[in-house]
């Protein structure tokens, strides 16, 4: 018995290889920065800041008198900074996931015509992003709303907070986690299965979903496989991004660490000191380019990776319908046609 979702992981390598070689830089660069933010910033997490005024040392506290502060350091401005820089990242947040759904689409224009371009399927596809983008918010806004009025109302003092209202944390604790493991089903189906049906069909997303539930009910088994190989394939290809990823930055490292290393010692020859205007601005300046080098060392190499994802899923769908195979023309010669799908509803 051939499984779909075990011959589409061949079909997947041979045509992940036949666009990514020979090697063309530009080719690279601009599915690395479709990667970049349809997989997201592989191996960064979110690192917590101390912003308080007391760091325990060896020594004792370090606490700094407020009157010793400048005049504008106040508590006040520290609060709105502190609300700034959260409103900036969550907008920047937001932005980016945006251009994310935008860039789904992008993605499979360039797999599926092999012609990686970026600005005009972008254009022609953002009304398709929109759709999906709103799609995700809807979702996230339905978790927080299970979740989230329960707890408010009872920090909000609406519900007295008692031993039995303690023990009902247990159950909405478990169905917690069971709402975030179903939307992440939900958006890897939507994502690697919806996307490409409204490309096909020039549906909206309902109606997509609508047209591929029939193909998931015919297909149960191929696509149950199909979310379980492609879990233990994720793990596994998280664990060598990051392993690829931190080697490569550590030879990215080196020149900036020669560099780094003479800037200090010309400031430090000029009596210069690290922390004036001109030392905050050399290694400033340098800390961002090693920023955006690692960001660019990231997307690259994590980029193959999210290519062959894109054609797993879309062998496999074009498999399981043939209506809506968009990768018919890359399917080796020995592979049988796709069966006749579903019809719409």
């Amino acid at each position: 018995m051939s499984w779909k979702a075990i011959d589409a992981l061949d079909d997947a390598r041979d045509a992940t290889a036949s666009l990514l070689l020979p090697f063309d830089a530009g080719r690279w660069a601009r599915l690395a920065l479709i990667a970049l933010f349809v997989g997201g910033l592989g191996g960064s997490g979110g690192a917590g800041s101390n912003t308080g005024t007391t760091t325990p040392t060896g020594g004792g506290s370090t606490d700094i008198p407020v009157d010793s502060l400048p005049g504008f350091v106040t508590p006040e401005n520290v609060v709105a900074a502190v609300i700034a820089l959260a409103a900036v990242a969550i907008a920047l947040s937001i932005v980016w996931s945006f251009v994310g759904s935008v860039m789904q689409f992008v993605l499979v224009d360039a797999v599926v015509s092999k012609d990686v371009r970026i600005r005009e399927p972008f254009r022609e596809r953002f009304w398709l992003g929109v759709r999906l983008f709103g799609f995700q918010v809807g979702l996230l806004v339905a978790v927080l709303a299970v979740i989230g009025i329960p707890v408010a109302a009872v920090f909000l003092g609406s519900v007295a907070f008692t031993p039995a209202v303690a023990l009902f944390a247990i159950p909405l604790v478990l169905l917690g986690l069971l709402l975030v493991f179903v939307v992440a089903i939900v958006m890897q189906l939507t994502t690697d299965f919806v996307v490409p049906t409204m490309m096909a069909e020039d549906r909206t997303l309902l109606s997509s979903w609508g047209r591929v539930v029939p193909v998931f009910r015919a297909e149960f088994s191929e696509f149950g496989l199909y979310v379980i190989v492609r879990f233990i394939l994720g793990i596994l290809a998280s664990i060598g991004i990051g392993i690829a990823a931190l080697l490569a930055l550590l030879v990215v490292a080196i020149p900036f660490a020669i560099v780094g290393g003479g800037a200090f010692l010309a400031l430090n020859a000029a009596n210069v000191a690290l922390t004036s205007t001109v030392g905050l601005v050399v290694f400033g300046a340098l800390g961002l380019l090693f920023v955006l080098a690692a960001i660019a060392v990231g997307a690259v190499v994590q980029m193959p990776v999210v290519t062959y994802f894109r054609y797993y899923s879309l062998f496999l769908l074009g498999s399981a319908d043939d209506s809506l195979d968009l990768v018919s023309q890359f399917r080796s010669d020995d592979d049988s046609s796709a069966p006749e799908g579903p019809t719409p509803a």
